[in-house]
C-alpha cells in the first residue's frame, strides 16, 4: 500500500522556537518554517503524530519533541504505550524541567483503511470525507468541554478564553499520571483523508472555512499552504503544525 502524506509547520508570532513537533511516519520535524510537502510511503501501516508544547510550561518544545521521537520508535500503538511513554518523559525531563508539558494526537492507519486515533489535550484529528465533510475524531480535553459533559455549561453560551484551558495533557512529572486518554477507531474509504493538527490551525480557521478551502483547491499541498498563510494573517498567531494522510 502506498500512503500519500502532506505536512507543514510554522512558528508562532514572535517566537524563536516552534513548540510543536510532528512525525510524518518517516521523520520528526520541529521547524520554524516547513513549507507544505507531499511524500509517498509504501508500507502495510503508518503512524502519524502531532504534539503541541504547552506554552505556560518550562521548555515545552522539549516535551513535544520527545513524544514525537518516541512515536517514531513505537511498535505497539495503544493507550498503554502512551502511559509508558509519559513515564519516560518524566524520567528524561523532570529533573531539569519539571512540569514541561505537551498535548498529543496520533493515528495508525493500515492498508485496509482502518485507523486508530489516540489523543490527550486539544490537538485534533479529523476525518475528511469524499464529500468534503469534516468530522472531528479526537476529544478536546479542555475545562469547557469537561464542564459541558458534566452539565455545568451549555453549548449556546460564549465563555471566556479561560475555559478553553487544558484539563489534561502529558506532563514531565512522575506524580501526574491521571491524565485522560481518548481512543477512537474509524475506517477510511478510497478518497478520504485523516488530518492531524495543533490548535494553531483549529483555533484560527473554523471548520466551515476549512471546508471551503478543500473545495476550492485541488490538492493537499495547496490546501495546507493556504491554511498556513491564512493563520499567519492573524495578529497573534500560534505555532502551526498539520499533517494529512490521503487514502
Amino acid at each position: 500500500m502506498t500512503f500519500t502524506i502532506t505536512f507543514c509547520q510554522q512558528v508562532g508570532k514572535g517566537k524563536l522556537k516552534n513548540q510543536d513537533a510532528l512525525f510524518n511516519s518517516n521523520s520528526v520535524f520541529q521547524y520554524q518554517l516547513k513549507k507544505a510537502e507531499t511524500i509517498e510511503l509504501s508500507a502495510e501501516k503508518i503512524i502519524l503524530g502531532v504534539a503541541d508544547g504547552v506554552s505556560s510550561s518550562p521548555k515545552s518544545h522539549y516535551a513535544s519533541r520527545f513524544m514525537m521521537d518516541q512515536l517514531a520508535q513505537c511498535q505497539h500503538f495503544s493507550s498503554a504505550w502512551l502511559r509508558q511513554t509519559q513515564q519516560a518523559l518524566s524520567e528524561t525531563l523532570a529533573n531539569r524541567y519539571l512540569g514541561s508539558a505537551t498535548t498529543f494526537v496520533a493515528c495508525e492507519v493500515n492498508q485496509n483503511g482502518k485507523c486508530k486515533i489516540i489523543n490527550v489535550g486539544d490537538s485534533r484529528a479529523y476525518k475528511i470525507t469524499v464529500q468534503g465533510e469534516w468530522q472531528q475524531l479526537s476529544v478536546d480535553h479542555t475545562i469547557l468541554n469537561e464542564m459541558q459533559q458534566q452539565g455545568l455549561a451549555d453549548t449556546q453560551t460564549a465563555y471566556s478564553g479561560l475555559y478553553n484551558g487544558l484539563s489534561d495533557c502529558l506532563v514531565a512529572d512522575e506524580n501526574e499520571t491521571e491524565f485522560r486518554i481518548a481512543v477512537t477507531e474509524t475506517e477510511l474509504v478510497q478518497g478520504e483523508a485523516i488530518l492531524l493538527c495543533s490548535d494553531g490551525l483549529s483555533h484560527y480557521l473554523h471548520s466551515d472555512l476549512l471546508k471551503k478551502i478543500w473545495q476550492q483547491f485541488s490538492n493537499n499541498r495547496e490546501r495546507l499552504t493556504i491554511c498556513r498563510k491564512m493563520v499567519k494573517k492573524h495578529r497573534y498567531y500560534d505555532d502551526f503544525s498539520a499533517i494529512i494522510c490521503q487514502f
